[in-house]
């Protein structure tokens, strides 16, 4: 006799389900009517603002207006950056003749984007409200259902943004909201969900990649951070104490790409100290090196690359200078912010992750490429036995397209001279 299922899962199965056959009928949908739902859901943000604000205010007992800036509005300003752009991003592609291989004649292709199914979307707890719930957006105007498991003691606050969406008009089985607990997202998985965009620390991370391994089942892994500031010779000093300030105080100091790591050009690093010492910011660490060479090198050491900031009062240089950065992201003159504008990407590499949110990147990344070839033509050389001189044919063919100089010529002429043995060949089978 079998052993009965455990509830949870029995639980999840249903959930599962019922988001399988929900997707099913919103990727019919036209995508004009998704985003009509999004619209709704954005001006609900704007009339709810403060409600949601509290709620996620009420997560790390952190300031309303901080919520309402950092949480509520990046969300309304994501809302609105999929409804005027999802329909580019996501419009199928064709190609015809243009750019197309000599022997691709008769062949034309159409490139679709089309929603992976279900989306499980894992949500930290430092911005329990903006970052599950723009996740989920993204995956919802591509097409998808999504099963939303919020971080322990925030699913009070995907619980409001749930019946947010549902008020909008979206029907409760495309963003159902799991428990808090770890085993929730286990068992979601075990049931099968076709994606995951998980976001926390590297630890649960691998957790997560070991129980999607054995399903093949793709990921977005958006891990921890240790984020560098480096500070060259020339730096507006007092601009970088206030950006700190701001970076380490934001949300209590659990930002993911807040500042870790100050690497400072040594002939500047005791004025920067003074200053850092009278704003009380003396526990951040401090590293002084020689050069910028060298401090682009210590930045690049950390085996976490999820952003990085320079300071610098020649933004040509700093320019210059982030090309050499592995991170996801890097800012010049500032820290934390400008990564919520909602047409950027965002996410890591190394041990801070891999695959992308947000911005168009972010929006494709809940979809994968679906092609359609079509040949029009009426001949299919290709399906017939090969001939005794198709070795001679294919091989001038490949010299004439990309050879180079006066060795095209010759192939050309060769080229020409096997499709007419090739063509007689035809004829006299026939």
């Amino acid at each position: 006799m079998h052993a009965a299922a455990k509830p949870q899962t029995t639980r999840s199965y249903l959930v599962h389900e019922a988001a399988r056959e929900a997707q099913s009928r919103w990727s019919r949908e036209p995508i004009s009517e998704r985003l009509r739902i999004i619209r709704k859901i954005r001006r609900s943000l704007a009339a709810q603002g403060e409600r949601l604000a509290e709620a996620a205010a009420a997560v790390n007992n952190r300031p309303i207006a901080e919520k309402l800036v950092s949480e509520v509005l990046p969300l309304a300003d994501a809302c609105r950056w999929l409804e005027k752009n999802a329909v580019r991003v996501l419009q199928s592609r064709h190609f015809g003749s243009k750019g197309r291989p000599f022997w691709m004649q008769g062949v034309s292709f159409t490139v679709q984007r089309m929603p992976v199914g279900i989306v499980l979307v894992i949500g930290p707890g430092n911005y329990p409200l903006f970052l599950p719930a723009v996740h989920s957006l993204h995956a919802l105007a591509a097409g998808n259902s999504v099963l939303l498991k919020p971080a322990p003691g925030t699913r009070d606050v995907a619980l409001l943004f749930a019946e947010l969406a549902q008020n909008a008009g979206l029907d409760p089985a495309l963003l159902p909201v799991l428990p808090e607990a770890t085993e929730a997202a286990h068992d979601a998985i075990e049931v099968g969900v076709d994606k995951v965009i998980f976001t926390g620390s590297s630890e649960n991370g691998r957790d997560v990649l070991v129980r999607l391994a054995d399903t093949n089942t793709p990921s977005v892994m958006e891990l921890s951070g240790e984020d560098a500031v480096l500070v060259f010779a020339d730096a507006d000093l007092d601009l970088v104490v206030r950006a700190l300030r701001f970076g380490t105080r934001l949300n209590g100091g659990e930002t993911c790409i807040a500042p870790r790591r100050l690497i400072v050009i040594e002939s500047v690093a005791d004025s920067l100290q003074q200053r850092l010492n009278a704003a009380q910011l003396s526990g951040l660490t401090m590293e002084s090196v020689p050069s910028e060479p060298i401090a682009l090198e210590v930045a690049n050491a950390s085996e976490f690359a999820l952003g990085a900031s320079i300071f610098s009062r020649d933004v040509a240089k700093a320019q210059t200078a982030a090309q050499r950065i592995k991170t996801g992201f890097v800012l010049i003159n500032d820290l934390i912010a400008p990564t919520a504008d909602p047409r950027m990407p965002f996410g890591g590499v190394k041990a801070s992750g891999f695959g992308t949110t947000r911005g168009e990147e972010g929006l494709l990344e809940m979809t994968f490429p679906h092609v359609v070839a079509v040949r029009r033509s009426g001949r299919h050389a290709h399906l017939e036995e090969p001939a005794a001189n198709d070795a001679q044919l294919f091989s001038s063919y490949l010299k004439a397209a990309h050879g180079y100089g006066f060795q095209r010529f010759g192939a050309a002429r060769a080229l020409i001279r096997a499709l007419l043995d090739r063509i007689k060949s035809t004829k006299g089978l026939r």
